[in-house]
């Protein structure tokens, strides 16, 4: 999965001292403000072919535990990391292969035919000339100009808190 990971240093430490009922359900509104923000500027920036991948950019926030820890954005489609990294020597991402690279034509074979080609062969062998895919990312970008919004939802994280602690 292509994702993109927040991490809160201190999280653990803050949720014990304080009543677990208190932070719930600011934190899921914290990470569920987070995650639309990202999610939504990922969906605009995401290169669209048939708009599987756009469709596919999802958050998940963690469920678990009477408090979540975590939230993630990304996408489960198998060619969203080559999107967003893209692929040989043209990879930015960790996994690329430092090596050119050849795709197999079968795996093209439907791209091709919807863009006029009679086969995967001729688009596999192009990319492979080229020695890989050219990184089109659309994750990272979208984490990065979401962080005006992050921090507005960590200012209502701390009224919502703050209002939960003074109702208690």
């Amino acid at each position: 999965m292509s994702e993109v990971a927040v991490s809160i240093e201190g999280l653990d430490e803050a949720i014990r001292k304080c009543a677990p009922e208190l932070v719930a359900a600011p934190l899921k509104h914290f990470f569920q403000r987070a995650c639309i923000s990202i999610q939504t500027r990922a969906r605009e920036a995401c290169p669209v072919d048939t708009g599987n991948l756009r469709s596919h950019i999802l958050y998940e926030i963690e469920t678990g535990s009477q408090i979540p820890h975590w939230a993630k954005v990304g996408s489960a489609v198998f060619y969203a990391p080559f999107v967003e990294y893209g692929t040989g020597l043209l990879s930015t991402g960790e996994g690329g292969t430092g090596g050119v690279h050849w795709p197999p034509a079968a795996a093209l074979n439907v791209w091709a035919r919807r863009h006029g080609f009679a086969s995967g062969a001729r688009v596999a062998r192009a990319i492979g000339m080229h020695g890989g895919i050219r990184p089109q990312p659309y994750l990272v970008p979208a984490f990065d100009g979401a962080q005006s919004d992050i921090a507005k939802a960590l200012e209502m994280l701390k009224t919502e808190i703050a209002e939960a602690w003074a109702n208690r």
